[in-house]
């Protein structure tokens, strides 16, 4: 079994047809919970509170509360995921969030409407951010980040279509209607995975990387090996709580989230606060998810080219610059802000996984990534809460100074991370 850190510098996105099925299924994930926990707040939280007269700042907040039970889900499908299999995380999970979809639509309490909310966030971050993590690194050691530039792309993507499909689903059968159809969609999506998702390629006859000049023989030792070096691996929970380098990772990618989250999420309220119409909004989101949607798959072929460490510090330089240009005032700057922060979206997932895969190794990240995921996500799923909370009691102009100080320090923090190889492949 190689010891030696896995880099490349090819961005050829040369996966493999069974490859590519795992990366779709990827992208399909992380579509789907963007749109769901992220994005279609934009237009179902102001569906809520006409329809139930819930209040409008209390389930803001409630996207944070849940983030919190996610977090806790996050370490339930880490477990789940090495002493089972990430498979049957990664369907379990979407079964979960499936079926509190059914109920979600129904919600008219705030009690109903939390648990709903909670449910489905603890099902994404199985389906999200752990399973499909965990297997995309093990498919793609060495083109992690190119693999993930790709099923990142569905954050952008939701950006720019869900909140039209949102306000349409809606207007024509309220928001029953709207989380029925990603119950269906969830549902559907767990069969699939059952069927053509494993955790590694050599158990589907396929190679890792999809580097066929490898011997089939020696692979499936080196699995073996591999599997049974996670058994004993120094690199246990206790071990990784205590690593200072380890924090400084799920910092900086947890104000990456943050920032992302709260301000895609608090969008439309932000733009219409500055005098916009909401035909407009839905356009700057449309042009904004459609040109991130590429901006996703060259932060993988950026990855690739200088590295996770280098490419984190240069997305938060944009997206401090996309901040920047958006308060402004604008219009052409506040056009081509979007992107920028849409690409943050994207490259928050994109990056962690491949960082740890490639200080960690093929093996050791996934204790890592387990662990630190969670903790990211609950400095992520503040921004929703933060930026709404600040929008409405100051203003939303005060809100991205806080968030591009935020910014600020995170950037200050990925300087000192330290990005030498101290795992097993």
């Amino acid at each position: 079994m190689s010891n030696q850190q896995y880099k490349t510098t090819k961005v050829s996105a040369n996966f493999g047809a069974k490859g590519w099925l795992v990366v779709i299924m990827a992208f399909l994930s992380i579509f789907v919970n963007s749109a769901l926990i992220n994005d279609s707040l934009n237009v179902t939280r102001t569906a809520f509170t006409e329809s139930t007269g819930m209040n409008y700042s209390l389930i803001s907040f409630f996207s944070t509360a849940g983030g919190w039970f996610a977090v806790a889900g996050g370490f339930l499908w880490t477990f789940l995921s090495r002493k089972i299999s990430a498979r049957f995380s990664w369907v379990s999970s979407l079964l979960v969030t499936g079926i509190a979809c059914f109920f979600w639509g129904h919600a008219t309490t705030h009690a109903a409407y939390f648990v709903c909310i909670s449910v489905a966030m603890v099902g994404a971050m199985g389906f999200a951010y752990i399973a499909d993590g965990i297997v995309i690194g093990n498919w793609f050691p060495k083109k992690k980040g190119l693999a993930m530039g790709w099923a990142t792309a569905g954050y952008p993507l939701s950006a720019a279509i869900i909140s039209g499909i949102a306000t349409g689903l809606i207007s024509g059968g309220g928001t029953v209607r709207f989380y029925n159809v990603f119950g269906f969609v969830c549902i559907g999506m767990a069969v699939l995975c059952l069927l053509c998702v494993r955790d590694y390629p050599e158990q589907m006859g396929a190679y890792p990387d999809n580097e066929k000049n490898t011997d089939r023989d020696a692979l499936n030792k080196a699995l073996e090996e591999g599997r049974e070096y996670m058994k004993t691996s120094q690199w246990n929970t206790k071990k990784v709580l205590k690593c200072g380098n380890a924090w400084k990772i799920a910092i900086v990618i947890g104000v990456m989230q943050l920032t992302s989250i709260g301000i895609m999420t608090n969008f439309l309220p932000r733009m219409m606060a500055s005098g916009y119409e909401t035909k407009e909004i839905l356009l700057m989101l449309t042009l904004a998810g459609a040109l991130a949607f590429v901006g996703s798959i060259l932060c993988g072929v950026l990855d690739a080219k200088v590295g996770p460490k280098k490419s984190i510090i240069i997305t938060i330089i944009l997206a401090i610059l996309s901040i920047v240009m958006n308060l402004t005032g604008i219009r052409p700057l506040i056009y081509i802000s979007l992107p920028l922060l849409g690409i943050q979206l994207g490259g928050t997932s994109n990056y962690l996984i491949s960082l740890l895969s490639t200080i960690w190794g093929r093996y050791d990240f996934q204790i890592l990534y387990g662990i630190l995921q969670p903790i990211a996500s609950l400095i992520g799923c503040t921004g929703v809460f933060v930026v709404a909370a600040l929008g409405e009691t100051y203003s939303y102009s005060m809100a991205y100074i806080v968030v591009a100080a935020l910014d600020a320090i995170a950037l200050l923090l990925a300087f000192t991370i330290k990005d030498d190889f101290v795992g097993r492949n």
